[in-house]
């Protein structure tokens, strides 16, 4: 660690601090490990107290920092619809002229602040492809007295679709922060819609979740997003791991019984991880609650080509016990063959998340349960 001015927080402030979604369970047993403390309970619920009260060493919280940074700054996506009744009005009409984000924040007492006045704004002059770019700043007491604020961007971008039929929701976010003021704003953007007419007051704004489908249907739909895409922009190249668990409301055959008591969460990683018997044979589909793929791409872009790692994961499945989990896409890692502008990898990689939007909402339709 460098020679900075450094804070280490202690009470309350590292009880907050410990307890932010960005450190995991995961997180605060491997720093405990190392001291020699076990649990048989690793949720943090149980392991925070532990380290509240015999403090953490400015390694250890440079390293948590670092972990929350980390998946911080990597861009995240959340893909919403909700149906369109204004017919073949511009989408822009439906979007307030003058838009107050600080008003619909509306949290004087907490720690960040949204910078600026952003406001949607037509992409590239289609009335019917909007967005909003912002960016937020946060004041972190765990930092030094010199670096205690930092800034995460996120984007809101809606655009109708050329049948007039739905409105896309695309939440692009960096950070809880920004994820909190997306939600935010999409919410007040339908409650708008649905004042003004263009949208039914009765109309229900539709996410990608894990109990949308059985679990056969979900590893169609997993495979399916992930393995067809075979454009220059995203090509398909392999599958790198596949996360998933015995469904514990079902009988396994008895080829895979040996999994009833001993697993809880299995991740496969490998090559051609798509090509194993879990995967390939579909019998198995419906005894499995698959959760996450991570698949290896090759990009083509203006400015740059390469190749990328995918993650399409119902992140809080695991970590929260959510059956309603929503789908959450992020570029796990990527590097660069042919780099030829300032571009920056931020950037690139919100390019490459929205080569898969309009797949993600036409999978969803095709394979969720009809009763939904």
């Amino acid at each position: 660690m460098n020679n900075k001015r450094f804070l280490l927080p202690y009470g309350d402030p590292l009880r907050e601090f410990l307890s932010q979604p960005g450190i995991t369970k995961a997180d605060i047993k491997s720093i405990l490990r190392r001291r020699g403390v076990f649990f048989s309970d690793e949720e943090k619920v149980n392991t925070i107290p532990v380290l509240i009260k015999t403090g953490i060493s400015p390694y250890e919280l440079e390293e948590l920092i670092d972990k929350v940074k980390g998946k911080e700054d990597n861009p995240k996506v959340h893909t919403q619809s909700i149906p369109w009744a204004g017919g073949d009005k511009p989408l822009l009409d439906a979007i307030p002229v003058e838009l107050n984000i600080q008003d619909i924040i509306d949290q004087p007492f907490s720690n960040y602040k949204v910078l600026g006045a952003p406001n949607f704004k037509a992409v590239d002059g289609d009335q019917d492809h909007v967005e909003m770019e912002f960016k937020v700043e946060r004041y972190d007491l765990t930092k030094s007295w010199d670096k205690n604020t930092s800034q995460f961007s996120g984007k809101v971008t809606l655009r109708k679709g050329v049948d007039n039929l739905n409105v896309s929701m695309s939440l692009n976010h960096t950070s809880q922060e920004t994820k909190l003021v997306a939600d935010k704003v999409s919410r007040k953007i339908v409650q708008n819609m649905k004042c003004e007419g263009f949208v039914s007051s009765e109309a229900e704004v539709r996410r990608i979740r894990f109990n949308d489908f059985n679990n056969s249907s979900r590893v169609a739909f997993l495979q399916e997003l992930s393995q067809k895409q075979l454009k220059e922009a995203l090509y398909f190249k392999d599958t790198k791991d596949i996360g998933f668990r015995p469904d514990k409301k079902t009988e396994l055959p008895g080829d895979i019984s040996w999994m009833e008591d001993k697993i809880k969460n299995m991740i496969l990683q490998g090559n051609d991880i798509h090509t194993t018997f879990f995967v390939k044979d579909k019998h198995y589909h419906q005894f499995l609650e698959v959760y996450r793929i991570e698949a290896e791409y090759s990009f083509s872009q203006e400015e740059c080509s390469g190749d990328c790692k995918i993650v399409f994961e119902f992140s809080e499945f695991i970590s929260r016990e959510r059956s309603d989990a929503e789908l959450l896409i992020t570029v796990a890692s990527i590097s660069f063959s042919d780099k030829t502008s300032s571009i920056s990898t931020n950037k690139v990689k919100e390019a490459l998340l929205s080569q898969l939007e309009e797949a993600k909402l036409k999978l969803h339709e095709q394979y969720r349960e009809p009763s939904l």
